[in-house]
Formats: C-alpha cells, structure tokens, sequence
C-alpha cells in the first residue's frame, strides 16, 4: 500500500480495509508486551476476546481501524511509502484508545459500541490502569524510533495529551453550568479533540522525509478534522445517522455543554429559556424529557449552527491537506476516506 497514482480510484471501504490489515497486526504485536491480567483487559477493549476470555459479542470497543488509517495514509504526503509511519500510527491508535477508556469512566457511559463499557465489564480501576498501560506503551514504542526527529515526536505527542487532559477537566467542569459561553465551549473541543488529533496526525508524517512545512500543513488539516468530527458526534449523540442507529441522548442526559447547547443557549429564541432550566436542573431525565431537549435544541438553531461548523471545518481541512501537496491520487484518498468516516 503505497501513495502512488494507482491508489487514487480505490473506495472509501478499500482505503479502510487496507490500512486495518496494515494496522490491526501491528497493535497486536505491540499489547501483546503487556502481563495478565492487562493483557486480558486490552484484548476485550479492542474486541479480540470477550468478558474473562470468552466469546466476543457485539462490537469491539475500542476506536477501530477507520479513523487511524487517515494519520497513516498522511505518511504518504512526500510521496513515500506510508509504511514508514506505521509504528507512529500505532502510537496514535493507543492514544486515542486511552482516552475514550477514561472518557467512559469519567463520564459513566456503561456501553461502548453495543457492549459494556472495558470499566462497565471489568471495574473502574482496571480500566484507569489499561488506560496507563496503553499509555506507557504509547510513549514506549514512539521512543525506540531511530529518527532525527523521534524528539520532536515524543515532544508533540506529550503537549497533545496533556491538552486532552485539560481539555476533558474543562469538559466535567462545564457540565450543568448555562453561563458558559460559547467561546470557552468550543476551546474545549480544540482542547479534548482538535489539539490531541493534530499531534496524532503529524506523528505519522515525522518520521518521513517531509518538510517542516509539510508537517505543519497535516496538523493543521488533522485539527480541523478533529473539529469536524467532535460537530459529527455532537449531532449523531442527539439525531441518529442511518449507519449509527439509534441515539444515546448522553450528552443530554449528563447536561453537557457541548458548543451546539451554548449556540442554542445563547441565540435568543423564545425557547431558550426553558432549554436553559433545563441544563441548570439536576437528576436523571427520563426519555420523553430527553426527546423534548433535543427538539428544543433544533428549535434554537443549535442543530443548524453544528451542521455549518461541521461542514467549514471540512472545508478547511480540506485546504491545509492540499497545502501539505501530497499527490493527487493520495490527496483523493484522504477526503474520500474522511468523508465516509463522517458520513
């Protein structure tokens, strides 16, 4: 799988298919480092075994495969084999791994992907510990990189975590609270997403013979996809897509200030005001309540205002992708594996 012209007329699920088959061994290899009872752990998160070692029912857990392939296919901007940041894309599937284990725990969200949450199925500190697990093994596998710029890497990758972190402290410390603005609850989506994926995507790209420039030009459209995709999951949380079935209405449920509520909150409607006692009220909603918010979201032009920024952070990926001048064939590749992967 090279970033060659002939890769360029290759469907979304192709693109996607090729990468896993690039990626999954590769992560396999890597967790297989850690001692049981983690090992169990990790293998359940990432759907490689069920509950205790049984059989796997629902879905894997963790983050798959789809998502990753795009930091890999960027290896590919100087026109090199993207192979060359394979180890460095395993980096970023363990960090993102890592951060949707806490985030379930943080959040108290029992289901992942049609099955229970890896804290819901085996406890809360088993989970935090995989979470580390992963982690050291991020930082491990990035380290043992024999590149001239193995540093910077090491360097980016840990600015980009601990603006997660703050970024996911942020995130708790706003939920229930109306007097947020909207400013401060978008800089918690650069903050939780948008910075931590700009690193992911540029890990990849490092350790190629691309210019500074060319790097840079990544991050920047990694970023704008993190944005794109957090507007993405803010919508499909409330209003499903064909693909992802029927919505949780969590972000509701644990009154979360996600850009889309503030947007809505503040843009005058007649109905903003019960959208607002609703966010500063206490206890679990029951689901009739949970449908009445949603529709007062829409109402207040909260849903309309997600979809446009949704679209202008495509757009804007789109542009700093195509500053990064990666071939034709691999620049198609790209927006036509993001877009499925926001579809």
């Amino acid at each position: 799988m090279h970033s060659d012209r002939s890769t360029g007329n290759r469907t979304a699920e192709e693109i996607f298919d090729a990468g896993g088959k690039l990626i999954d061994p590769a992560v396999r290899r890597l967790v297989e480092r850690l001692p049981s009872p983690l090992l169990d752990a990790v293998r359940y998160h990432y759907g490689w075994a069920g509950q205790d070692g049984g059989p796997v029912t629902g879905q894997p857990g963790g983050v798959g495969r789809r998502g990753l392939v795009l930091p890999l296919l960027c290896a590919g901007v100087d026109g090199g084999p993207i192979e060359r940041g394979l180890a460095a894309t395993v980096v970023g599937d363990l960090l993102v791994n890592t951060s949707i284990i806490h985030d379930d725990v943080l959040d108290r969200d029992p289901v992942r992907r049609g099955r229970p949450a890896l804290w819901a199925a085996y406890g809360t500190e088993c989970a935090l510990m995989v979470g580390d697990a992963l982690l050291g093994l991020a930082f491990s596998l990035l380290g043992e990189q024999s590149h001239p710029r193995t540093h910077q890497a090491l360097r980016m990758m840990s600015d980009g975590w601990s603006r997660l972190c703050a970024g996911q402290m942020r995130d708790t410390g706003q939920e229930g609270r109306t007097e947020t603005s909207l400013e401060q609850a978008i800089a918690v989506h650069e903050a939780k997403t948008a910075d931590s994926l700009r690193a992911v995507f540029c890990l990849p790209v490092l350790f190629t013979d691309a210019t500074s420039e060319q790097v840079e030009a990544v991050g920047r459209y990694g970023f704008h996809f993190g944005m794109a995709a957090q507007y993405h999951n803010d919508l499909t949380d409330v209003w499903p897509t064909l693909d992802r079935g029927r919505a949780s209405g969590g972000d509701i449920r644990r009154r979360k200030m996600t850009p889309m509520v503030a947007a809505a909150l503040a843009s005058g409607h007649r109905d903003s005001q019960r959208l607002a006692a609703y966010y500063a009220g206490r206890g679990e909603p029951r689901e009739e309540e949970v449908a009445a918010v949603a529709e007062l979201i829409d109402r207040c032009g909260g849903r309309d205002w997600a979809v446009a920024q949704n679209l202008k952070h495509m757009r804007l990926a789109a542009e700093h992708l195509q500053k990064a001048d990666p071939p034709p064939a691999l620049y198609d590749d790209i927006l036509a594996a993001g877009a499925r992967y926001l579809a």
